[in-house]
Parts: C-alpha cells; sequence; structure tokens
C-alpha cells in the first residue's frame, strides 16, 4: 500500500524484453532498500529482486506489461518511486494499492500562473468513478480531479509536484499509468444486487 506522495526519480538503467513481459533496472540513488520490497514504480507496486549499486531490478508480469505504459518505456526514462507505507507515515496523498486499471492520455497541457493544468482522457468505462474533487493516481501521484467531462477530466499539479516529478517530463499524448480510487470501486461493488 502506498499514498501517491512521490518520494524518489529514478533512472531507468535498462530494459531486458520478453514476449509479454519485461525485466526492468532502475537506478535510484540515496535509496535504502531491500530485496523483496515493494516499491511503487510509476503506480505500479512491483517487489525487489536484485540489487547492483544503486541499480533496483524488477520483473514485470504480462499482466502488469498489459495494463501499464511500461511497455514503452525505455532506458533513460525517469520514473516516479515511493516506498510502501509504513505505520509511522503519514497519509498526506490516499490510499493508493499500486493496482494499475488502465492507461490514460494527456490531451492538454498549459500552464496558469504557477500551476500546470492538464487534462487526461481515459476509457470511457472508467468514468463512472471519476468525480470532481475526488482522488486519482496517475504514474503513482496522487491527484484531485478538479473538472470532469464526457471521457476526460483534469488536475492541476502544483509546483512541488511539478518539480519532484516526472510530470515535468509530460507532453500532449504521454500515455499514464492510472489507478482508479479503491473506494469508488468498493462503494460500486456494495451497491450492487446479488
Amino acid at each position: 500500500m502506498f499514498t501517491g506522495i512521490i518520494e524518489k526519480i529514478g533512472k531507468v538503467s535498462h530494459v531486458t524484453e520478453k514476449s509479454i513481459s519485461q525485466v526492468i533496472g532502475i537506478r535510484i540513488d540515496d535509496f535504502n532498500s531491500a530485496l523483496g520490497d515493494s516499491i511503487c514504480i510509476n503506480g505500479v507496486c512491483l517487489t525487489v529482486e536484485d540489487i547492483d549499486d544503486n541499480v533496483y531490478s524488477f520483473s514485470i508480469s504480462p499482466e502488469t506489461y498489459n495494463l501499464s505504459n511500461f511497455k514503452n518505456i525505455k532506458k533513460n526514462d525517469y520514473v516516479n518511486i515511493e516506498k510502501s507505507l509504513t505505520i509511522n507515515k503519514l497519509l498526506s496523498g490516499h490510499i493508493v494499492q499500486g493496482h494499475v486499471d488502465t492507461c490514460s492520455e494527456i490531451t492538454e497541457l498549459k500552464k496558469i500562473d504557477n500551476s500546470w493544468y492538464v487534462k487526461i482522457k481515459i476509457d470511457s468505462t472508467y468514468m463512472k468513478y471519476i468525480i470532481q474533487k475526488g482522488s486519482i493516481t496517475i504514474d503513482g501521484v496522487s491527484l484531485t480531479i478538479n473538472e470532469v467531462y464526457t471521457d476526460e477530466f483534469s488536475v492541476m499539479i502544483i509546483p512541488h509536484t511539478y518539480s519532484n516529478t516526472i510530470f515535468k517530463n509530460y507532453k500532449i499524448g504521454s500515455i499514464l499509468n492510472t489507478e482508479i480510487d479503491i473506494l469508488a470501486k468498493y462503494i460500486e461493488k456494495l451497491g450492487k444486487k446479488e
């Protein structure tokens, strides 16, 4: 479990492609983690399988490969990093599982005063979970939804988030790992009659 508050930015050192999966290595400097730890990489919960001189290796399963933007990742790309939630860690964002539901795409990106307006297109089947002032996770970042459209929504990125995440590398057309707020899915399930 995670909070959506990014702690580090890592750099992809290598990508080993399999037929429908991958092994990726990410250089994370000044990062204290051990084999078997769960780390959130661009919003995906991954297990540390190897550590070699600050390069952490992770296997990407076929399911994750299929649902996430990892199929587009390449050497020297930057990624958002968050360690697992602990009992003494502040829950500053919202409850993030690291289970990507789908990918979404940036359709509009502009600076407004000292922040950045981002409009994001998502498969319309997920729009029922997206509400104004609700939470969503984009590449591991906990964000508040500002406006809701037919198959798009918007968020505002404040200067701290822009400077300390990979949001500063985004452009129109960027593909984003997207996790719907788990509470919305539980409420939907509870409301269904058996």
